[in-house]
């Protein structure tokens, strides 16, 4: 399968040290709306965290990691801090996007086995 727990895991914990860094950088650069990045992050950040310790769902692991990519999304745009500093946020971004699209392509192709009756 090519989105095995393993390989979920370890992406989604390297998704997290980009949150991680994101953290570092925002605490060094106070962004410009503290509450609404601060409350963006925390949000992104425990989406992941329950992605790392639930059981394995292709459709709610979707879920999660756009959820993650948003909260990402508004940290960016309440962030001072341009690039090379943000670079941990971008990454956090493409990962968590990249994550919610392999779980919907895991998800489609285990549907696309079973019969649905569509009367």
């Amino acid at each position: 399968m090519i989105f095995s727990s393993a390989i979920r895991s370890t992406a989604t914990a390297c998704v997290l040290a980009c949150v991680a860094g994101s953290t570092i950088v925002g605490l060094l650069h106070e962004p410009k709306t503290a509450p609404l990045a601060w409350t963006s992050l925390a949000v992104g950040a425990a989406a992941l965290v329950l992605v790392l310790a639930t059981k394995r769902s292709p459709k709610r692991d979707a879920g999660l990691f756009a959820v993650s990519g948003m909260g990402s999304g508004v940290f960016i745009a309440a962030l001072t801090v341009g690039l090379p500093g943000s670079l941990p946020t971008w990454l956090w971004t493409i990962g968590a996007i990249c994550l919610g699209t392999m779980s919907l392509v895991v998800d489609a192709e285990a549907s696309q086995g079973n019969s649905v009756s569509r009367l």
